[in-house]
């Protein structure tokens, strides 16, 4: 799918459970305020679609091009009745994504902002497999309200770890750890 395809908007009937083969897609809540919350970024071999009342409980949208794998409800829940293995790795990726969850609560805790978005960028590291030069595929203002901020703390933070030395933003879209034992002082510090 293309960047910024809407896969599904929340409270929608669900039909569907994904996993993405390659890309990264956004999970977001619309607020009445007209402001958009993104709960969670989702990466390769994340499974996303899961329902509450068999109605989708947030939109997700593309923010790059993406490959999904899509199954049907009905389908996925025959199948895990039948084959205990598939259960139980379906049980792990659940698991893992509930630990994602916990560490967006702690970064959203933290109450610097530098602090905030050295987590963020720990959490991209981690998705990278620790490389030293990331990419940043998604927009500073979905990286705000990621994490619970203005878009303009997100601005200073970055240009404070930047002026630092500790980061380096090599364009728009890719930021590399330039000192690896700073960022880990910040980043663990809670």
């Amino acid at each position: 799918i293309a960047p910024r395809t809407v896969v599904y908007r929340d409270e929608a009937p669900a039909t569907a459970v994904f996993i993405i083969g390659e890309g990264v897609l956004k999970a977001y809540k619309d607020l009445p305020s007209g402001r958009r919350w993104v709960t969670s970024f989702l990466y390769p071999a994340d499974v996303f679609g899961l329902a509450e009342n068999g109605l989708y409980i947030r939109s997700a949208q593309a923010v790059t091009h993406a490959t999904l794998y899509r199954f049907n409800v009905d389908v996925l829940i025959e199948t895990l009745k039948r084959d205990g293995e598939l259960q139980f790795k379906f049980l792990c990726k659940l698991t893992h994504e509930v630990r994602e969850a916990q560490r967006q609560t702690i970064a959203i805790g933290r109450k610097d902002a530098v602090g905030r978005v050295a987590m963020f960028i720990r959490e991209l590291e981690r998705q990278h497999g620790g490389a030293q030069e990331l990419a940043l595929p998604m927009s500073r203002s979905d990286i705000a309200s990621y994490l619970g901020l203005s878009l303009e703390s997100v601005s200073r933070a970055t240009r404070s770890l930047e002026r630092r030395g500790i980061l380096r933003f090599t364009g728009r879209h890719t930021v590399r750890i330039v000192d690896p034992a700073q960022f880990e002082k910040i980043e663990s510090r809670l």
